[in-house]
This record gives C-alpha cells, structure tokens and sequence, in this order.
C-alpha cells in the first residue's frame, strides 16, 4: 500500500481532484464569532481504493459535522459577457481554470469513517462558533487515518464575543428560487406526498442556514385550473407552502410572475423540420438557426401570456385571467396577513419590447392587489419607469446605470440586485470557474452600495435532465439522444443550483457557504457602520471596490476579517 499525503486547505480555495496535497498545510488558522460557522477542507492523495478513511477529531467540543466533497464537471467557461463562451465564441480570461474540468463544491455528510470511491478526496470540517464571551483560541486537533497511517493535522480558530444575528427579518433579504418538480423528481416522490414535504422542509432549512430569508412561491404550484380552464388558488398549497416557510425560517415571502414572454418558437421536432435542409452545409448550422430565433425572439417579442392558462395579455380572457389571480392571491393574503411580507412579481425580465404590455399588467395587478410591493428581475430600467415598486437589476445592469437606480430610490423606491446566466467576466457570481471570494464580496455588496437592500439569484434547485452530477452546463430543453444540441443556449456551470439532492435530504456546496460568510460578514459591517464609518470604508477600499474590481487572494480576505471581527469586537 502506498504512502497517502493529506493537508488543510482554506476553505474559500478552489480544489480539484488533482489538487496537489502538498501545496496544503499540517495547521491551518481561521477566525470567527458568535453565530458564525468556521471550516477547512482536507485534500487528500494517494488513497488506496479498497481501504477506509477514518477522521478523528479532538477539542474543547464535539460540534463540529465533517463532509467529504462532491466534484461537479465544468465542462465549458463562462462567457466573456454572459452564459457560455459558446454564446460568442469568446474567451473569458476571467476564470480560475480552463475547462473541461471538475471541481469539488458539494458537501456531503459523513460521520468518522468512508469508503474513498478515488485516489483522491477531498473532506470539509464545519465548526459553529458560539457562546464566546472574549477572545479566546480553539484548538481542534484533526487524525486522518488510511491502512494504518495517520497525518495529524490541527486547525485553530480565534474566535471573538462579536454576534452575528441569525437571518430573519431585520437581516439583508435574499431568495433562491425553488423547482418544486425538480426536487420531487430528484428524490423519486410524488410532489406534495408527506416524503416530499418532509424533503421540501429540509430544503428551506437549508436554504435558511445559507442566510436565505425570503421565499418565492411560483404561481404554477398554487393554481390550478378548474373545469372551464380558469384559473383558481389551490389555498391547501398555498397553505402548505406560506406554513412551510415560515416554519423553516424564512421572514418574508414572494409572489412569482403571473405572466411570461410569448415565445412560440420551441427546441421540438417542428422547429428542426421548418429549417431549409436542403441549403445546410453543416449540422451546426442547425443550433445557430435556433441561436438566431430564440435571440431575436427574446429581444423583440412584444405579447406575453397568462402564467396557468396561457391566455395572451392582448385578448379579454387573458386580462380577464390575470385579474382573477390578482384577486384570489390578493383576498388570500389579506385573509392571512400576509401582505406585510409578501412581494409580488408580474412579469419576469421586462425590456423595452415588453414595455406597452408590461405596463397593462402591472395597472390590473396594482388595482387587485392595492398594497403589495411589486418586485421585477428586470434587464432594463428605462423605459419602465413608475411601475415597479423594488428594481432588481443583475449587478452588471446595476452598475452600469446606477444614477438611474438611484434616481428611483429618491422616488421612495427600493433596489435588488440579481446574477444568473449573466455577467461573466470578472463580475461577482455564483459560478463553478468563479473564485469563491465572488460569492464573499455579494454579501459584502451592500456596504459599497447602501442602496441594495436584497439579492437574488433564480438557480436554487433547478436540475438538468442528465443528472445534476453528471452535467452542469447544458440547455434544459436538450434530449440526451439529441445530436444537434443548442450550444449557444446552454447555461453556465453552477447557474441552475446551490442546493442539492442527498439521500434524504439536501445538501449544500462550497458556494452557498461563501455566500452565506458574505452575509456573515455584512452583518458585522453593518454593527461597525454605526462606530466607525470611516473603517468600513477602508475595508472596502482594500479589498471590494466593485462587482466588478475586488480581492481575488483569500489570504488577504482572510486578514481583513480577522481585523474586522477584532474591531467589532472591542
């Protein structure tokens, strides 16, 4: 049997399987407070395959929780703008490696001893900090034993009496949207059997854990149609859902949009036998065809169409439907309070084509629904001014025109910003060939910009047809045996999900735990804004200037917090 090498890594580092173990340390030091988490990961090399691994941890406590780490395929770059460098054959030279590549994300319990699968592994080890009441250092003391050889290892944490407050309602908002379908197909249940309720609550206590406080609820899951084809609020889902939340931790909830852009064209078999067979020169033309169509579709469609029953805006039934909604949603939630909490979404992505309809919808919603705050995901601000209520541009659109959103805000209204498919480059995201200090510096965001006052990304659990393990950047719509694949359509790595189907239950990944230090982190800022603004803004300087113009060396993020929570701390 062959020697095997393991060593502590940051966990905010990127790790491959063929990380080299050697480039890690035998002590590794972090710092945290008072309702923080604490971690590192292990790399390990030259397992045997056939021989357990067993890890043993020593120290002031026994709770702490170890995983081991799920690598995930990046098999195509982010683009240098948006989606993958497919979109415009491009070269993004803004990622942390080229792919095709795998790289380990996704934690997954595992309690003193496994079975490596590989040569390689990867583990991570979570501490909580809690009841501290000055500073003090923790050491844990960490044996990993392989055939009958140990690596010992020690991790030491200086941790602060500073408090973190849990997420809830006076914490930053922010929501991942859920694929109830998805999830239910992912563990093999019936969607809303009792063993997908108790799955769907393990997700929201999850997703709560990650900091997530708000959650969105699709119209789709809580309308049905009745025998006529109208639309009609299922109240038992509804129920089940708002209860749900509520009790999993989530302080406020949202309302998905009631309607969607009209885009007949479709990735099927009609649209493949409409091409001009008889002039195409080479199979790719094909998914450029498709390219050109859906783009152009996207850009300039101008009809949208009813959520449930898929009635256009631009007949009487399709307005005679969205006001039925409007009411019945509306007549619910006052029924139930909810209206303090509730966001409500019209029309996801509005642009300026979608402008003249996008107004009719937002006047029959506001009239029906008359004190609900109307949120938008929105890819431009003008020309819809004086309809939504909360802006929620991605952070490239946000920068790009801040004196715009700002103007809103001296109008009363509010700012979100979102990341999905888009910005790649050097934009903060949630991406797999992103740095992890991407997602650090969205919790951090708020402090450069006291504006945002919520975040949201549209990829909770949205899974591909192939397996989310098995495939990261594709196109839902692609069939496995389809060989002219929509290339320029695929999403990113990383895009569709931050939460992952387990055994039983969901599992997180190395992103959603660096976003949720940014909001740990945020929250400190935010206590230290009230002493001493001038520091603050000398943190940012140093290390957060932009969503676009940040630290990108852990080591340096490590030193800034630590002066942060020592300064909190005092």
């Amino acid at each position: 049997m062959q020697n095997f090498n393991a060593a502590l890594f940051d966990e905010l580092m990127p790790l491959y399987p063929d990380t080299n173990a050697a480039e890690g340390a035998d002590s590794y030091r972090v710092a945290g407070c008072n309702g923080t988490f604490v971690g590192v990961h292990i790399m390990l090399n030259g397992l045997t395959l056939g021989i357990p691994v067993s890890v043993e941890i020593q120290g002031p406590h026994r709770s702490y929780k170890t995983f081991q780490l799920r690598a995930l395929p990046v098999e195509v770059n982010t683009g240098a703008k948006q989606r993958t460098e497919y979109l415009k054959n491009d070269v993004n030279e803004n990622v942390i490696r080229r792919a095709p590549f795998m790289i380990y994300d996704v934690l997954e319990p595992f309690y003193k001893i496994f079975q490596p699968q590989f040569t390689t592994a990867a583990l991570a080890v979570k501490i909580p900090v809690e009841y501290c009441r000055k500073q003090r250092t923790q050491s844990f003391h960490i044996a990993v034993t392989h055939g009958g050889i140990s690596k010992n290892l020690n991790l030491f944490i200086d941790e602060y009496p500073a408090v973190v407050p849990k997420a809830g309602k006076d914490t930053f908002q922010y929501v991942n949207w859920f694929n109830l379908g998805h999830i239910a197909e992912a563990f093999h249940c019936e969607k809303w059997s009792p063993r997908f309720l108790t799955v769907l609550e393990k997700y929201m206590r999850a997703a709560a854990f990650s900091r997530q406080n708000v959650y969105n609820i699709e119209l789709y899951e809580v309308f049905d149609l009745d025998e006529n084809g109208r639309p009609k609020l299922n109240e038992e889902h509804l129920d089940i859902l708002t209860n749900l939340a509520l009790r999993s931790g989530m302080a406020y909830l949202q309302g998905g949009a009631f309607a969607g852009r009209h885009c007949p064209t479709s990735d099927n078999d009609a649209f493949y036998q409409s091409l001009d067979h008889e002039n195409i020169q080479n199979p790719d033309e094909i998914g450029e065809a498709f390219k050109f169509a859906a783009f152009d579709e996207f850009d300039h469609v101008t009809e949208a169409k009813v959520t449930i029953s898929g009635a256009l805006l631009s007949t009487a039934q399709g307005e005679e439907d969205l006001r039925s909604m409007a009411a019945q949603l509306y007549a619910y939630l006052k029924k139930h309070q909810l209206c303090d909490i509730w966001t409500q979404c019209c029309l996801d992505e509005p642009n300026e084509a979608l402008e003249p309809v996008y107004r009719k919808i937002n006047r029959i919603v506001r009239a029906e629904m008359p004190d609900i705050e109307l949120l938008e995901p929105t890819l431009v601000g003008h020309p819809l001014e004086d309809t939504m209520d909360i802006w929620c541009p991605t952070v490239a659109e946000y920068e790009d025109d801040i004196d715009f959103y700002t103007s809103r805000i001296k109008k009363g209204e509010k700012v979100w910003v979102y990341t999905c498919l888009t910005p790649g480059a050097n934009y903060c995201n949630r991406l797999l060939d992103m740095e992890r200090l991407r997602q650090v510096w969205l919790g951090w965001s708020p402090m450069r910009y006291p504006d945002i006052s919520g975040y949201l990304h549209w990829g909770g659990t949205f899974y591909q047809k192939e397996g989310v393990y098995n495939r990261q950047t594709a196109f839902f719509a692609e069939n496995v045996l389809e060989f002219h694949p929509k290339y320029a359509m695929f999403l990113p790595a990383g895009d569709g999900c931050i939460f992952f189907p387990g055994h039983n239950f969901p599992l997180i990944c190395t992103r959603s735990e660096a976003h949720r230090i940014g909001l740990e982190d945020l929250c400190l800022l935010t206590q230290l804004q009230q002493t001493n603004p001038e520091k603050v803004q000398t943190m940012l300087d140093k290390v957060f200037r932009s969503f676009c113009d940040f630290e990108k060396d852990v080591t340096v993020y490590r030193e800034i917090r630590k002066e942060l929570l020592e300064t909190v701390s005092e």
